[in-house]
Formats: C-alpha cells, structure tokens, sequence
C-alpha cells in the first residue's frame, strides 16, 4: 500500500507549526524596565489623569 501525499508531508507540517508558535511565544516576553536615551528630556509625562492641579474648581 503506498504512502499517502498527505501522510508523507506530515513531519514538514509539525516542523513548521512549531516555528510559527516559537514565534508567537517570543511576543510576549517583555524587557524588566526600559529607560529613556541619554539625549532625551526630562518631561512630566506619565502622570495619572485626572490631574488634579488641572481640574476645574467647583
């Protein structure tokens, strides 16, 4: 009985869907802090909104 087309591909299939999610899985790593380039200014940002030194006094 010959192999079927199909099942000959298979081992090329597992390989590549195990790439592509190694690829979704390096997504979602994030560095522990980040931190402004040394030419950068210093600004107020972030800050929490509402700001209360901005706000409309009743």
């Amino acid at each position: 009985m010959p192999i079927q087309r199909s099942a000959r591909r298979l081992p090329l299939y597992i390989v590549l869907t195990g790439l592509m999610s190694m690829g979704l899985c390096a997504c979602g790593v994030k560095p522990d802090s980040l931190s402004a380039p040394p030419e950068a200014a210093d600004t107020v940002f972030p800050r929490t909104y509402p700001d209360p030194a901005t706000e409309r006094q009743p």
